[in-house]
C-alpha cells in the first residue's frame, strides 16, 4: 500500500468536511466507511466518536488517539481541498491526527501477530467540552484492558517531519478566567454618583499582575512556570458615562494542582481586598478546564529507543503551554504525547494553517514503531 497516498487522501477529504465539537456526521461517515472495510470490531460513541478494535489475541492493548473536530474559523488558503464548510476550519491539524490513525489503522488490519491488541479512538469535542473525559468514563480502556495510550499533535515549531516529546510535565493545566465587576453607573459629571467598574477593572488587573510577579519563584523550573494573562474587557456603555459593570476574560496555566491553587488565590484575594477598597462587588470565577498532559516516565523510557532507531527525534528542553484534554487519557493508563513538526511556523487556529502530508509518513512511523 502506497501509505502517503493514503495519508494524503484521508487528510484532504476530512480537511473539506470540518465540523464542530460533537455535531460530526460527516467526519464519523468517512471515518467509519475506512475502518469498516478493516477486519476489525468498530464501535460509535458521543454520537459521533468511533472505536476500532484489533483483536490479536493477547492480554492487553495500545491504545491510539485522534480528535476529530475543527474549528469555528474561515479558512484563508486558496488549494482545491479548502474547507467546503464556510465558518468551519481545520485549523489545529486534527485532519493530519485523524490520518494518521486510520493509516495506522489499514497498517495494523496487516499485521496479524503483535504483541498487543490495537485500539482506536477518534475522539470528538477536543477543542470544546473535552471529549477525552468523557470517553474515559465510559470504560473503554478498562474494558479492552489498555496498557498504554498514544496520541500526536501537529507542531507549526518544529521542523518538518520531527518528532518530539519529553518525559514528565509536557502541556500544562488550563482554565478560562471570567471576572466580573459590578460598579453603579452616572454620569461623567456626576462621579461621585457612581462607582466605575472600567476604572476598578483595570486595578484589577494590575494588582493580579503584580501580586503574582511579587510571589512566583524566583528563576522558576521550566515545569513550574504559570500563568495569569487577561486578554479582554468588556466595559461601559458610551463616552460620557461611568461604566457600571466590566467583564475581564482571560487564561490561566499551571503544571501543578499546587501551583493552579495559588493562581485562583490570587484571583479570589484581588477581588476581595478591591471590592473592600471600593465599596463595589467582584466575582471571580474560573473553569476546572483540562489537567496538565504529564507522560509517563517509565512509558517514556520504554519505548523512546525504539522511536529514534524509527523517526528523526528530538528530546524537549521545555513543555509547551498549550493545553490538550488528551491529557485525561493520561489519568488512567501510562501515556506518551508527542508533537509532529509541520515546519511551517503558521500558528495553531490561524486562518491560513496547513502542512505538507509528506511530514504524516514520520507520524505513521512513529505510531508503527510503537506497535512493537
Amino acid at each position: 500500500m502506497d501509505y502517503l497516498q493514503q495519508l494524503t487522501l484521508h487528510r484532504r477529504e476530512l480537511h473539506k468536511i470540518p465540523e464542530l465539537s460533537r455535531d460530526l456526521p460527516k467526519t464519523k461517515a468517512y471515518i467509519m466507511s475506512v475502518l469498516t472495510a478493516l477486519d476489525c470490531q468498530v464501535f460509535e460513541v458521543m454520537e459521533s466518536g468511533v472505536y476500532a478494535y484489533f483483536d490479536r489475541g493477547q492480554q492487553r492493548t495500545a491504545a491510539f488517539r485522534a480528535d476529530m473536530d475543527a474549528l469555528p474559523v474561515t479558512e484563508a488558503n486558496q488549494h482545491d481541498y479548502v474547507s467546503c464548510h464556510q465558518g468551519r476550519m481545520h485549523a489545529c491539524g486534527h485532519d493530519g491526527h485523524m490520518a494518521m490513525c486510520l493509516a495506522l489503522a489499514q497498517y495494523v488490519d496487516t499485521q496479524k501477530e503483535l504483541p498487543r491488541n490495537v485500539l482506536f479512538i477518534f475522539q470528538p469535542a477536543e477543542e470544546t467540552t473535552g471529549g477525552a473525559k468523557e470517553i474515559c468514563e465510559t470504560g473503554v480502556l478498562e474494558k479492552y484492558h489498555v496498557d498504554r495510550i498514544f496520541g500526536i499533535h501537529m507542531w507549526p515549531f518544529a521542523e518538518a517531519g520531527k518528532i518530539c516529546s519529553k518525559p514528565g510535565p509536557m502541556m500544562p493545566r488550563s482554565s478560562e478566567i471570567t471576572i466580573e465587576v459590578f460598579g453603579r453607573s452616572s454620569h461623567a459629571t456626576a462621579p461621585e454618583k457612581g462607582i466605575d467598574a472600567l476604572f476598578i477593572g483595570c486595578q484589577y488587573i494590575r494588582q493580579v499582575y503584580e501580586t503574582k510577579a511579587r510571589l512566583q519563584r524566583p528563576n522558576p523550573a521550566p515545569d513550574e512556570r504559570t500563568i495569569i494573562q487577561i486578554c479582554k474587557m468588556e466595559s461601559g456603555t458610551a463616552r460620557n458615562v461611568i461604566s457600571g459593570y466590566s467583564a475581564l476574560l482571560g487564561t490561566m496555566r499551571a503544571f501543578s494542582d499546587e501551583d493552579f491553587a495559588g493562581l485562583v488565590k490570587i484571583l479570589e484575594d484581588t477581588a476581595a481586598d478591591l471590592s473592600q477598597k471600593y465599596n463595589c462587588r467582584i466575582e471571580a470565577a474560573h473553569s476546572e478546564g483540562y489537567p496538565p498532559v504529564v507522560n509517563n516516565k517509565e512509558l517514556y523510557s520504554q519505548v523512546i529507543p525504539q522511536v529514534r532507531g524509527a523517526v528523526d527525534y528530538e528530546e524537549m528542553e521545555t513543555p509547551a503551554m498549550i493545553s490538550e484534554d488528551y491529557s485525561f487519557y493520561g489519568l488512567r493508563v501510562p501515556s506518551v504525547f508527542f508533537y509532529l513538526g509541520t515546519g511551517t511556523g503558521i500558528a495553531l487556529h490561524s486562518n491560513n494553517f496547513d502542512f505538507d502530508e509528506k511530514v504524516l509518513l514520520q507520524g505513521l512511523e512513529l505510531y508503527k514503531s510503537l506497535l512493537r
